[in-house]
């Protein structure tokens, strides 16, 4: 198993996507225990989509490893902060 592979999260993390991403994210975690989320495209996140990463993450820590967040994007971080899932999600916290 690689120590990171690199994940592209497109343009939308909502719940119209969240059955392929899981699928996709699902190879991810077979390849390598640390997953690198490019996510500076998203322009749609909603609570369906966050709550998948949520639990991402914590399988990814459960094996020692973690998402690592590439440049996400403005709408990624407000929908994050809006729903309180910053810091569940390992994203970087604004400040205020």
């Amino acid at each position: 198993m690689a120590d990171k592979t690199t994940f592209s999260c497109g343009d939308s993390l909502d719940i119209q996507q969240v059955s392929s991403l899981y699928k996709r994210l699902q190879k991810s975690v077979e390849k390598a225990i640390n997953i690198e989320l490019k996510a500076d495209l998203v322009a749609k996140a909603d609570t369906a989509g966050l709550q998948m990463f949520v639990s991402l993450r914590q399988e990814l820590k459960a094996l020692g490893g973690d998402i690592i967040w590439k440049k996400p994007s403005d709408e990624l971080l407000q929908a994050a902060k809006l729903l309180g899932l910053t810091v569940s999600l390992g994203l970087p916290v604004a400040a205020e």
